[in-house]
């Protein structure tokens, strides 16, 4: 990915979380703030207390990634995303991961932003 389709800096997550929309399932939310660019940036926060072993955030960040790419920054350019965790997921199945991440991402087409 891109280095300037990112969130980098703490002051840029602070924003998107104070002053975002936020999308729930049930492990994972999604926070989006219009920004004043003309492309989408992610930034991904998985939390160490909701999966332990780094191999299991590195898997669930390059998922999110990938469907970023796909998904999101085509349709949304201007806007500001970022995932985070809400509790631990079971180790066995990564495709439930991805597909819940993907309902997650397609999820603000539908709504009037």
């Amino acid at each position: 990915m891109k280095e300037k389709c990112r969130l980098r800096r703490s002051a840029d997550f602070r924003k998107v979380f104070k002053e975002g929309k936020k999308f729930l399932s049930p492990h994972f939310v999604l926070y989006m703030r219009k920004n004043i660019l003309r492309q989408a940036r992610i930034g991904i926060a998985i939390s160490k207390n909701h999966f332990k072993l780094a191999t299991r955030r590195n898997r669930l960040r390059r998922v999110a990634k990938e469907l970023f790419k796909k998904e999101l920054n085509v349709s949304f350019k201007g806007y500001d995303f970022v995932v985070t965790s809400r509790r631990a997921y079971p180790h066995s199945n990564i495709s439930k991961v991805v597909k819940e991440l993907r309902y997650l991402i397609t999820k603000p087409r539908y709504v009037n932003i």
